[in-house]
């Protein structure tokens, strides 16, 4: 049983990483949000990229899309390839970055990627708790009763 409580300790210092990571993110998700801009782009040319294990295999579109202040951008878009190609002249919904169009542009709406991060950090550290207290309590039991 004297193995029981550092587990214990292991765990907590888990959590405690875990939930410091979800505030990081959710720290940097509230700084990235506000640069965020959507609007409309229309597809110039298409290119197959190869995958390997880690990406997949697609077509990548490029993009031209007019940011707020009045510019024309044309863009690759970043983020999953597609299985099929687009069609050259083809509206799509863009997602880009204030600060930087050229660079930074997801195929998408603001919509898509603000439901990504619903889950909050207390929430995160309440299931992270709760699942690491009852597998623990579990293992203490078997402990107990077979030990």
């Amino acid at each position: 049983m004297s193995w029981f409580l550092p587990l214990v300790g292991l765990w907590a210092a888990c959590v405690a990483l875990v939930t410091v990571v979800a505030v990081l993110m959710r720290i940097r998700l509230e700084f990235v949000r506000p640069h965020l801009k959507d609007t409309t782009g229309v597809v110039v040319e298409q290119r197959w990229v190869r995958g390997d294990e880690s990406d997949p295999e697609g077509y990548v579109p490029t993009l031209e899309f007019t940011i707020e202040t009045g510019r024309l951008v044309r863009a690759k878009a970043k983020g999953k390839p597609k299985s099929f190609p687009p069609e050259e002249g083809v509206q799509l919904p863009v997602l880009y970055r204030r600060d930087r169009p050229d660079t930074w542009c997801y195929l998408g709406n603001l919509a898509d990627y603000e439901s990504e991060a619903t889950v909050g950090v207390g929430e995160m550290f309440v299931g992270m708790a709760l699942t690491g207290g009852v597998i623990l309590g579990l293992i203490g039991l078997f402990a107990f009763l077979w030990g």
